[in-house]
């Protein structure tokens, strides 16, 4: 075999791979889009490769958006202005046309796969399971290979083990190529074919990716290898490779679109006219106009509620009151609501930054054990943290291990049995004459079990005598983190105290529970993040260097590190023990301030989660019962919905509190603090938009795909799923691994827990300097010009919305046309 052959073949299957996007492990699960290869793609174009590859569905279902309209979740004049964006030379009579189709309409047809295999269209054609049996036995060998987690690649190990590989070569590349030739696949649609049998398997694929990215090796290539060895011993011969793919389901005919209009209209109905203007909305688009609209329907409102700040009373705003502590919250939409009610209850302000706080490191805890990545995926971590006792508390620290150690025989071996296969049984072996008993009260009485859970010793402690050794981090580093977050507008004026609070989420039955984590720490929780910068920023060192460089921090400043529980909505205040006694009054009343806006938060939620579906019986309880049924359902074994994480997402915010404080924005903005008057060369913008940003896309993408086709992109039904060590979710003993969210985190029933709209990127700032954030991150432009978000934008709270299109800017208006047909019956 030729060397350039096979120098070819792997560049093939490294093109196909981009077809699925990498899958991370259960214990540090990352929201990604499912079609992230597709984002050169304009997002429709992206759909629709969707739809021919996976037979996923890419948008709500006409009838779906038919639902929302007739609920008043869309106007009429919202698909006005949709049809006009996408026709704007649209006449009156058209438009009344297009509109009685649109929500008279019939329905598209279901979505298919079309780019199939040799094998699926043998089934298709003489009836058999091939495919099953493909399936079934490349998945079992994955998952049997990854939890073993041996090292090389997937086809190296299965032609060791099993011994009949049907005289294929002992290179994995030369065994695909073989296997192509003897499936009669020209080397022209080699790469296509790949492609293929990697989105008929994407969740193992997805996963082996990962693998691959994060181990190296020829992962990828043995997977494609095995599958298509296998498929030439499924055919034995028969069966022909055809290039194209396979007929879509019909559409509805402009036929049967024209008689759903002509029996709307009646008799006098123009079918000439009719049958012309249908012409120039194919079926296809339908969907995409119901999307425009439904997506600017939630949009707009929440920008005139902005423009609201543009009153006359502006100036008098009191930008510099006094405060008694700032805090700094994660960018999680989940913040906004503990920020609204915290400002609420006291004299706080608030800021919004990424839950890392600018620490890229692996941080190791002083009970041992693995370090965990506490930093965005899109960064390199920059150091190994060490977790340590402070200074003269060896022996208290030496304790507090002990205390750790005791509790994990209690509490973390029955989280690690989440995760680890052998973890169960050794779990019994060791504790089952604690293990039915525990169980059964975690069952039963989940409140008390869980109120006794956080008593125990070895949780986080306000003052743990803990530190992170920071030797290998040099002063002008961390300098320059802590100056990073006195840039978000806190120099102006600091308070007495300065709140890092970082967030986690704490839920007993959700493998899936990283995935509430932050995912700015990796899926982890951001208190070791906090505990770390908040030492920095009290270092004397660190805080002559700020000094030194035009950054004062004043003397009786203390900054605390916190950690938001947001399955709770409770704020634990961490290393108490360190904060100067001038601020004990401050600090009790910071502490109780906080449990009240955490209240506040949790009864707010209530009524979102998905059994307020009876509101008058919600309502007839006491507050306070109702807070701990809250609040307890993180606890309850049998709660399959702890908390919503971070559905309702649909924007983005860049720009100065003053922009939405005192809006109750439902918990569904994530909210990035920035002074655009202190960024002069506009490089802490483009730091924001190429980071943050791209990540809450990869937030927004997973939670909108996930609730269009919750089977194909997200994870199924909870009721079926089967844990498959650290390595992903099942769907009963065997299959495809699953991927994305769970149908109960986005969808009760009918009713949507997420609305799938696209990412709306709000910015405050300079146009200039937005530009050349787009101008100089591939990533970037090709989310905006691709409409993957979209971006709006103003240099000030007077100024005009513009929104960013590819050819430039244009003045956005939020008010809508008025005009169009009767809609109503």
């Amino acid at each position: 075999m030729k060397r350039d052959d096979l120098i070819r073949i792997r560049d093939d299957v490294a093109h196909a791979t981009t077809v699925v996007a990498p899958s991370w492990p259960l214990s540090s699960t990352i929201a990604v889009n499912p079609l992230s290869g597709f984002e050169d793609h304009p997002f429709e174009s992206a759909v629709s490769e969707g739809r021919a590859r996976f037979g996923a569905r890419g948008h709500l279902t006409l009838t779906e958006f038919r639902e929302q309209f007739h609920a008043g979740r869309m106007r009429r004049d919202d698909l006005v202005a949709a049809l006009v964006r996408r026709i704007p030379d649209l006449s009156e009579p058209q438009i009344d046309v297009l509109l009685i189709d649109l929500v008279h309409g019939g329905d598209e047809a279901e979505p298919v796969r079309v780019q199939i295999t040799l094998v699926e269209r043998f089934d298709r054609d003489h009836g058999t399971d091939l495919r099953a049996q493909l399936d079934l036995a490349v998945s079992d060998w994955c998952a049997e290979w990854s939890v073993r987690a041996e090292p090389g690649d997937l086809w190296t190990s299965w032609w060791t083990e099993e011994r009949e590989a049907g005289g294929f070569p002992r290179d994995p590349a030369a065994a695909l190529l073989e296997g192509l030739a003897r499936l009669g696949v020209p080397e022209s649609d080699h790469r296509n074919y790949l492609e293929r049998h990697l989105a008929a398997l994407s969740g193992w694929a997805a996963h082996l990716r990962w693998r691959q990215e994060r181990f190296g090796g020829d992962i990828m290539l043995g997977h494609l290898a095995r599958c298509v060895t296998l498929e030439t011993r499924l055919l034995d011969g028969v069966g022909s490779y055809q290039s194209g793919t396979d007929p879509a389901p019909p559409a509805p005919t402009t036929k049967a679109r024209v008689e759903a209009v002509a029996r709307h209209v009646g008799e006098h109905a123009d079918r000439a006219h009719v049958t012309a203007t249908l012409a120039l909305l194919s079926d296809s688009e339908r969907a995409m106009v119901w999307l425009d609209a439904y997506e600017w329907a939630v949009r707009d409102p929440f920008l005139r509620s902005l423009v609201r700040l543009a009153a006359p009373d502006l100036d008098a705003h009191e930008p510099h009151r006094p405060v008694d502590a700032q805090v700094v919250c994660c960018i999680d939409v989940r913040s906004e609501g503990l920020r609204r009610h915290l400002e609420a209850v006291g004299a706080y302000e608030t800021c919004g930054y990424a839950g890392f706080f600018g620490l890229a490191a692996r941080m190791e805890p002083i009970t041992g054990g693995v370090a965990t990545e506490q930093y965005p995926v899109l960064l390199q971590a920059a150091t190994t943290l060490r977790e340590v006792a402070v200074e003269g508390h060896h022996r208290d620290a030496a304790h507090l291990v002990e205390q750790q150690r005791v509790a994990a025989g209690l509490d973390d071996a029955w989280r690690a049995a989440k995760y680890h296969p052998i973890a169960p049984l050794a779990l019994a072996e060791g504790a089952g004459w604690l293990a039915g008993p525990v169980a059964a009260i975690r069952t039963l009485m989940p409140r008390m079990s869980a109120t006794v859970a956080d008593r125990l010793p070895g949780g986080w402690t306000s003052n743990a005598p803990t530190t992170y050794d920071r030797r290998d981090l040099d002063i002008a580093t961390q300098a320059a983190t802590v100056a990073a977050i006195i840039g978000l507008g806190l120099g102006q004026r600091m308070a007495p105290m300065v709140v890092l609070c970082g967030h986690h989420a704490r839920v007993d039955n959700n493998p899936l529970e990283s995935g509430l984590a932050c995912g700015a720490c990796g899926g982890n929780g951001g208190a070791p993040n906090a505990r770390a910068v908040a030492a920095m920023a009290n270092d004397p060192a660190v805080r002559a260097t700020l000094a030194a460089n035009g950054t004062t921090i004043p003397e009786a400043t203390w900054f605390i590190p916190a950690v938001h529980d947001t399955t709770t909505d409770r704020v634990r205040l961490l290393d108490l023990d360190r904060v100067p006694s001038t601020h004990s009054d401050l600090l009790d009343q910071l502490q109780r301030d906080l449990g009240r806006a955490g209240d506040r938060a949790a009864l707010e939620r209530a009524f979102t989660l998905p059994d307020s579906g009876n509101l008058t019986s919600l309502e007839s309880q006491s507050p306070r019962r109702l807070l701990d049924r809250t609040r307890a359902r993180g606890r309850d074994w049998a709660e399959p919905v702890a908390e919503l994480g971070l559905a309702g997402n649909m924007a983005f915010v860049v720009g100065p509190r003053s922009m939405t404080e005192g809006l109750d924005l439902a918990r569904r903005v994530f909210l990035h603090s920035y002074e655009a008057a202190g960024d002069r060369d506009g490089s802490v913008l483009a730091g924001i938009l190429t980071a943050p940003l791209v990540v809450a896309q990869w937030i927004n993408a997973q939670y909108y795909f996930s609730t269009t086709d919750p089977d194909l992109f997200g994870a199924g039904t909870k009721a079926v799923h089967n844990i498959l060590g650290d390595v992903g979710l099942l769907s009963g003993p065997s299959g495809d691994l699953r991927r994305g969210l769970p149908l109960q985190s986005v969808r009760a029933g009918s009713r949507l827990l997420h609305e799938p709209v696209r990412l709306l990127a709000v910015v405050q700032g300079n146009l200039e300097h937005i530009d050349a954030a787009i101008t100089g991150s591939i990533t970037l432009a090709r989310l905006v010009a691709n409409e993957w978000i979209s971006l709006v934008a103003r240099t000030d709270p007077r100024s005009p919305w513009q929104r960013r299109t590819g050819s430039g800017w244009a003045t956005h208006s939020t008010s809508l046309p008025t005009h169009g047909a009767d809609l109503a019956s």
